[in-house]
């Protein structure tokens, strides 16, 4: 699901979503993002796709306001919802750049599921090229250098999937509702692990961790249907 939808109007269309969002990239992040599925998608399927901003605001931060933005993408079959895609997105304040956060610690009453997971700059450039999404900070080492990152950063879109799938495969059913808030940035050729809690009724709680620290983490929820 995660990875079939995410801003693939962009490339379809020729249209990039941060220059008709009036986005500066140096200052863009992706804030995460929430999937809701209301019926499966299929080999076959004609599905129709629209967006709208549902929210704009300011919001106080040490350097200055930051600007978060909602857009909701939702893909139709039949003339029905299939799939919701909300896209958390922030601007940074304008200014010089700082050093990225470390995540906090990872919760240590969350247990380690599914493998550790490492991506490489090649898998990184071929993402990049396919949402659309051609933001060098995904690609060259020298500008993310410039804005005072070590290297690199693994695009979300490759995170969440991995997320997705870890917790179908934990939970043996498909999701229904995946939600995950980015709190620090992964790197090229860097192991992360997801680490899950059941807390009833098929819903979950999980981080996405790196050397114990906390780069992702949100919530999810078993479909009752397949």
């Amino acid at each position: 699901m995660s990875y079939l939808f995410f801003l693939r109007s962009q490339p379809a269309t020729a249209t990039s979503i941060h220059a008709e969002l009036g986005r500066d990239p140096d200052r863009g992040l992706f804030g995460g993002v929430v999937y809701e599925r209301a019926r499966g998608a299929w080999v076959g399927d004609s599905l129709q796709a629209d967006a709208v901003v549902t929210e704009r605001k300011s919001v106080e931060s040490p350097r200055g306001d930051m600007r978060l933005t909602t857009l909701v993408n939702r893909w139709n079959y039949g003339g029905d919802t299939a799939v919701t895609e909300t896209v958390r997105m922030v601007d940074l304040p304008p200014g010089p750049p700082s050093p990225p956060a470390a995540g906090p610690d990872a919760d240590p009453d969350l247990s380690a599921i599914g493998e550790p997971v490492a991506f490489t700059r090649k898998q990184i450039a071929w993402l990049t090229v396919e949402t659309g999404d051609l933001n060098p900070l995904h690609v060259d080492r020298t500008y993310a250098e410039s804005r005072l990152f070590p290297d690199v950063v693994v695009p979300g879109t490759l995170i969440v999937p991995i997320v997705e799938k870890t917790l179908e495969s934990e939970a043996g059913a498909p999701l229904r509702l995946l939600d995950v808030r980015f709190r620090a940035p992964t790197y090229p050729d860097e192991e992360i692990v997801v680490r899950a809690l059941e807390d009833g009724d098929g819903t979950w709680r999980f981080e996405v961790s790196g050397g114990g620290q906390v780069r992702a983490f949100g919530k999810a929820a078993v479909a009752t249907d397949v």
